[in-house]
């Protein structure tokens, strides 16, 4: 391990959890380098997006992690302090999500994280490290879908895009991408006080997701072309049933359950086709849409900013608590502005 003319600090906070019988423990501890997984590069994380497969993590509502002890926190961003390859080099900004970041490895609800060389990436080009972190899995996410749309033939002219679960991380951030590459979007929401953030944000509409306790039909009004949703549960199975003919729903979240209600008949009437998103991907697939976020689907952060919450170590237990019960917004980012 070489180190770059900085003196690491002989121990650092982190919320680390452990396995008490049936359920997690989460709490803030001092840890040591050699505490963390092994990997070839000790990054002082900036910034850590907190994702709802956190929240589920942190307070035992999921098996998410596989091993304990494990400081979870799927995603970081920060700068190198020290690297065995020549890859990277002392503080360069690069960013860390997938691979089990969290789950497997120790992952960014720490002052330092170690991590495998090749789990690294540099900060893709035309980002700030701040807008990289304000995208993170969320916005990774949402490209994934829209390219996948993309593969299926969907363009701006195709139609309006749906997307749930409007004001939570990804479906801000989702409308945000959808609206910079040129898409009509339809936000849905149980808050329509927020329906004025979300036209702000890039949507054209918004849709009350009320609209799931009116009558339902075996198939709906034809009315979108695309969707993404972050809610699963009667909120799919109403997308699924409101699809133009040959559109596209991207499931990414479960926020409402596991399962859901349906039938064939949209995927046989309509050619309709349902597919999964997870922010995980080999690098070629990574480097391209990362290039597009700083690219063509950059979106228009003065419209975000106004969204993004910036929550200290010793707050994350309570702010996870509150986003499980749905009672947050936007997009949470653990900050380490102190070091």
């Amino acid at each position: 391990m070489q180190t770059f003319n900085t003196l690491l600090p002989p121990d650092f906070l982190a919320l680390r959890t452990h396995l008490v019988g049936d359920h997690s423990d989460s709490r803030i501890e001092r840890l040591r380098l050699d505490d963390l997984s092994p990997g070839d590069v000790v990054i002082r994380t900036r910034y850590a997006g907190v994702n709802y497969k956190d929240c589920l993590s942190l307070h035992s509502q999921a098996r998410i992690i596989t091993s304990f002890p494990r400081v979870a926190g799927i995603e970081l961003m920060g700068e190198v302090v020290e690297s065995s390859t020549p890859d990277f080099q002392h503080g360069q900004p690069v960013l860390v999500h997938g691979f089990q970041t969290g789950i497997a490895f120790d992952g960014g609800f720490s002052e330092y994280v170690r991590v495998p060389a090749v789990h690294v990436q540099a900060l893709p080009e035309n980002l700030t490290p701040h807008e990289a972190a304000v995208l993170g899995v969320p916005g990774f996410t949402a490209a994934m879908a829209l390219e996948r749309f993309e593969d299926h033939g969907l363009t701006p002219a195709a139609g309006t895009v749906a997307v749930s679960g409007a004001g939570g991380a990804v479906g801000l951030v989702a409308i945000a991408i959808l609206a910079r590459a040129g898409y009509r979007v339809a936000a849905i929401t149980r808050r329509m006080e927020q329906a004025g953030s979300l036209l702000a944000a890039g949507a054209t509409e918004v849709v009350d997701a009320a609209v799931l306790g009116q009558a339902q039909r075996p198939l709906e009004r034809a009315r979108f072309a695309a969707a993404i949703d972050n809610v699963g549960g009667p909120m799919l199975s109403w997308l699924l049933r409101s699809m133009q003919d040959g559109g596209s729903v991207a499931s990414v979240g479960n926020a409402s359950g596991n399962t859901f209600e349906g039938s064939v008949l949209p995927f046989v009437m309509r050619r309709v086709q349902l597919f999964g998103v997870v922010a995980n991907a080999p690098w070629p697939q990574r480097r391209r849409l990362w290039a597009r976020l700083g690219g063509d689907l950059k979106p228009n952060f003065a419209t975000l900013m106004p969204h993004v919450q910036h929550i200290g170590l010793h707050d994350l237990m309570a702010h996870t608590a509150r986003q499980l019960e749905g009672s947050t917004s936007g997009r949470a980012l653990l900050t380490f502005d102190d070091q």
